[in-house]
């Protein structure tokens, strides 16, 4: 499928102004800035989070659901008892 000019401007316009949003939330406009030094164009390609272990969060990093919900029940029962 060859695709025109217009959907990879949209492509990247589009990852651009997601990064920019997110970066919004977490600090603000000072940190958008501080990211992209005057051209947002640095957002276009990789990533603007870590990967190490202490700045990423992952659904299987937690326990499951069902092992919450045991560990709350057996709080419970220790509760009931006392």
């Amino acid at each position: 499928m060859n695709r025109g000019r217009s959907y990879y401007r949209e492509q990247r316009k589009r990852a651009i102004h997601r990064k920019e949003e997110l970066l919004r939330r977490i600090g603000g406009e000072e940190l958008v800035h501080a990211w992209a030094h005057g051209t947002s164009g640095r957002f276009a390609k990789g990533k603007l989070h870590c990967s190490c272990w202490m700045c990423r969060k992952k659904s299987y990093d937690d326990p499951q659901l069902r092992d919450k919900r045991a560990a709350k029940d057996a709080a419970d029962q220790l509760r009931e008892i006392e």
